[in-house]
C-alpha cells in the first residue's frame, strides 16, 4: 500500500484535475456558450448552498485528484481559507453569469470566472478563476482543469489586509519589529529603499539602498536584457551607521555563510566584510566555500586560483599545485545534510512589509552555485504571531527546506567524480505542499573546479511533486564525452499506462548536461518526452532501470517495484515517440494518455507521421517492437 504525494491544498498554482480519461466522440458538436454559462450557473448554485459533494460532481476527476477538488471547494464555499485548517476571515463569491468563454476546440472551453473577497473593514477586491471545460455528451459537461494562480494570490494578499485592518498590530507584530517599522520610515527620508531588518541578540540591523528596489520579490537576478541588474545596497548597525557602504547588489545573513562576517556580492563577485565594517576579503572573489577546519575559515577562488581566508582573517598567499577535490570534505555540507528553516538561523531576517508575513534566509552563494538553493528562501517567521493559522503550520514561506545528501560516485577513468542530494521544499502559501528536486555536483578535475545542476523531481504535467517513495533511488553521472554529460535520476511521473488502472508512478528520467559558459546546463530544457529516445539510441541498459507502478481498485492502490520496463513501459515508451509529432491513434485510448502532453489539444490529428521520425526514433520504434516481440514470444512459450 502506498499513498501518492499529493499538493496538501487547493492553493498549487495550477490543478490538473484529471488525466482526461474519457472516451470522446468524433460526432461531438461545439460546445455553446450558452450552454457552458448554463452548466457554471448550476454549479455556482451548488457551491452558494455549501454543498460539497453535489458541486464535486462537476469535476472530471481521477482518484488522485479528488482531493485537491475538495480541497478548491472547500475554499469556494467559504468552510476553509487557503490553508485547509482555518475558517476563513472574508467571504469569497463567484460570478459565474458573466464568465468569458473561449473556445479551444470542439470539445474543449475555458472559462474566466471573477472570485470576489468581500469584508465589511474593506473595499471587496477580485481575482480571476480559470477552468477548462470539457464537454463530455450531448449537452454534458465536466471541469477537467483549473488554474487557480491569480485566484490564489489575491486570497492570500486580501486575507492580509483584513488581518491589518481587523486585528491590532501588537497581536499580530512582535515588539522589534513594531520598533523596526517606525525606524524604517525614518531611514526613508535617506534611502530609497529599505527592504529588510534582521535582529540579532536583541538589536537590529536594516538593509537599504540608494536605488528604489521591489520590496517583495528578489531583484538580483537577471532582467529582461539579459544583464545582471546593479543595486546600492547598505547595512546599517543599530545605532544606524553605515557599516556596509551602499555599494552591493546582494547583502546576506549575518554570519551565515562564515561566522561573525557578512557576505556580499557586486556583479559577479563575492566578498566578507566583518560587523565594525572592516572590508575583510576585498569584493573581487569568484566564489567563497565555508570550511569546516581547523586553521581556515574559508577557501577563496579567483578565476583558476585559490586562497585561504585564515582564523586571523589574513587571506593566504596563492596555493600552489592545490586540488579543490583534496578538500571537498572540508567544504560545509559537501557529502552531508541539513535541514533549513527559520529555527536554523541564530537571526531573524524580516521584509520591511506588512503585507509579506515570511522571514527571509539568503544561503552562502555557493549554494546557489551548485543550484542546491535560490538566492533568497523564504521561511515561517515566528516574529508575526497574530495570524493563527501559522502556529499550525500555514503561512507564507516554507516550514523547511531538507538538502539530503544521496552520495559520491567515481568512475573508472577517475577524472570527475559526482555528488548527488535530494531537495525537498515543505512550501506553504500560495503553492502548497512538498516539492522535491535532485542535484547533481560534477567535481572537474580536469578544470580544477566544481560545477552543479539542479532538476525537478517531478516530470508529470501541471503541478506536483512531493516525496519519492524511495523505492527507487537511481542517480548516475555519465560523461559521453569531455564537455557533455547524461544525469540519470529517479523522478516522478504519475503516468497513465493501456490498462485505465495502472499508471508509472516513478522511474529514471535522463539530463543532457553540457559545461557553458563554466556552468552546468541541460543541452534541452525539461524534455517533452519522459524517455530519452528523442536524443540517443536506446540499448539494454536503458530498459534495466528501477520503475514503481500502481494498479488502482475501487478502495485502494497496491504498488509494486520492478527492475526493467515491461511490455506496458515499453509501449507507452514507443507511442510516446509519435504522440510527439501529433499522430492520431487508431486506438482512442493512447489519445486520451497523451491529450495533455506535446500541445494536442488540436493538434494531435495527424494521420500519419512517418516522414517526420528521425533516424534516432526509427531506430528506437524498431528496437523497442524487437523487445515487445521477443517478451510475446516468451510469454506464449511459456504457456
Amino acid at each position: 500500500m502506498k499513498t501518492k504525494p499529493v499538493i496538501i491544498i487547493v492553493v498549487a498554482a495550477v490543478i490538473l484535475v484529471c488525466g482526461f480519461l474519457f472516451i470522446r466522440s468524433k460526432y461531438l458538436t461545439k460546445p455553446e456558450k450558452g450552454e457552458i454559462t448554463r452548466f457554471l450557473n448550476a454549479f455556482n448554485v451548488q457551491i452558494q448552498a455549501g454543498n460539497i459533494d453535489s458541486a464535486s460532481v462537476y469535476f472530471e476527476a481521477d482518484q488522485k485528484s479528488a482531493r485537491l477538488v475538495k480541497a478548491l471547494l472547500k475554499v469556494l464555499t467559504n468552510k476553509t481559507n487557503t490553508g485547509g485548517k482555518e475558517s476563513p476571515i472574508f467571504k469569497v463569491s463567484l460570478n459565474t453569469e458573466d464568465a468569458t468563454v473561449k473556445f479551444i476546440n470542439p470539445e474543449l472551453a475555458t472559462t474566466n470566472i471573477i472570485a470576489t473577497f468581500d469584508h465589511k473593514a474593506l473595499t471587496a477586491e477580485k481575482a480571476t478563476l480559470v477552468f477548462t471545460i470539457h464537454k463530455t455528451g450531448s449537452h454534458q459537461y465536466k471541469i477537467s482543469k483549473v488554474n487557480a494562480t491569480d485566484f490564489v494570490k489575491g486570497y492570500v494578499a486580501f486575507q492580509n489586509k483584513v488581518i491589518n485592518k481587523t486585528i491590532p498590530e501588537k497581536d499580530i507584530y512582535a515588539p522589534i519589529t513594531l520598533a523596526a517599522f517606525k525606524t524604517a520610515e525614518k531611514l526613508k527620508t535617506r534611502y530609497d529603499t529599505v527592504l529588510w531588518f534582521e535582529h540579532m541578540d536583541g538589536k537590529t540591523y536594516y538593509y537599504v539602498s540608494k536605488s528604489p528596489l521591489e520590496k517583495e520579490t528578489y531583484w538580483g537576478v537577471d532582467n529582461k536584457d539579459g544583464k545582471v541588474p546593479t543595486h546600492q545596497m547598505a547595512l546599517l548597525n543599530p545605532e544606524l551607521k553605515e557599516i556596509i557602504p551602499p555599494e552591493y547588489d546582494l547583502i546576506h545573513n549575518i554570519g551565515r555563510t562564515v561566522d561573525g562576517l557578512i557576505e556580499v556580492e557586486k556583479g559577479s563577485k563575492r566578498g566578507l566584510f566583518d560587523l565594525t565594517g572592516k572590508l575583510v576579503v576585498p569584493v573581487d572573489y569568484d566564489q567563497l566555500y565555508p570550511l569546516n577546519d581547523e586553521e581556515n575559515l574559508a577557501l577563496l577562488k579567483k578565476q583558476d586560483d585559490y586562497f585561504y581566508l585564515k582564523k586571523d582573517l589574513t587571506v593566504s598567499e596563492k596555493l600552489i599545485d592545490f586540488k579543490i577535490a583534496d578538500v571537498l570534505p572540508k567544504i560545509k555540507l559537501y557529502g552531508s545534510s541539513a535541514k533549513l528553516s527559520d529555527k536554523s538561523s541564530k537571526n531573524i531576517m524580516e521584509y520591511n512589509s506588512r503585507e509579506r508575513t515570511s522571514s527571509i534566509l539568503i544561503p552562502p552563494s555557493y549554494l546557489t552555485d551548485w543550484q542546491i538553493t535560490s538566492k533568497l528562501i523564504d521561511f515561517q517567521n515566528p516574529l508575526r504571531k497574530g495570524v493563527k493559522s501559522m502556529d499550525e503550520g500555514d503561512g507564507e514561506g516554507s516550514l523547511s527546506l531538507a538538502i539530503t545528501f544521496s552520495g559520491t560516485k567515481q568512475p573508472g577513468d577517475n577524472w570527475f567524480e559526482s555528488a548527488f542530494y535530494s531537495i525537498a521544499d515543505d512550501y506553504l502559501g500560495g503553492r502548497s505542499g512538498l516539492y522535491t528536486t535532485k542535484e547533481v555536483l560534477l567535481v572537474d578535475k580536469k578544470q580544477n573546479r566544481l560545477l552543479g545542476f539542479n532538476a525537478s523531481a517531478y516530470m508529470g504535467d501541471g503541478e506536483g511533486g512531493g516525496a519519492l517513495s524511495g523505492s527507487c533511488n537511481e542517480n548516475s553521472l555519465r560523461a559521453l564525452n569531455d564537455s557533455l554529460f547524461e544525469f540519470k535520476t529517479t523522478s516522478q511521473f504519475y503516468q497513465s499506462l493501456l490498462d485505465t488502472t495502472e499508471t508509472l508512478d516513478e522511474g529514471p528520467y535522463y539530463y543532457y548536461l553540457q559545461i557553458k559558459d563554466g556552468k552546468l546546463a541541460p543541452v534541452y530544457q525539461k524534455g517533452q518526452r519522459i524517455f530519452p529516445t528523442q536524443y540517443v539510441k536506446l540499448d539494454d541498459s536503458y530498459l534495466q532501470n528501477c520503475y514503481v507502478l500502481s494498479r488502482y481498485t475501487k478502495n485502494q492502490s497496491n504498488s509494486r517495484t520492478v527492475d526493467h520496463a515491461t511490455p506496458a513501459i515499453l509501449q507507452l515508451m514507443k507511442n510516446e515517440i509519435y504522440a510527439s509529432y501529433q499522430y492520431k491513434f487508431k486506438n482512442q485510448r493512447w489519445n486520451d494518455i497523451f491529450v495533455n502532453h506535446f500541445d494536442r489539444y488540436d493538434k494531435g490529428n495527424l494521420a500519419n507521421v512517418d516522414d517526420s521520425l528521425t533516424v534516432i526514433d526509427k531506430y528506437n520504434i524498431n528496437f523497442i517492437n524487437n523487445k515487445l516481440n521477443a517478451q510475446k514470444a516468451n510469454t506464449l512459450a511459456a504457456k
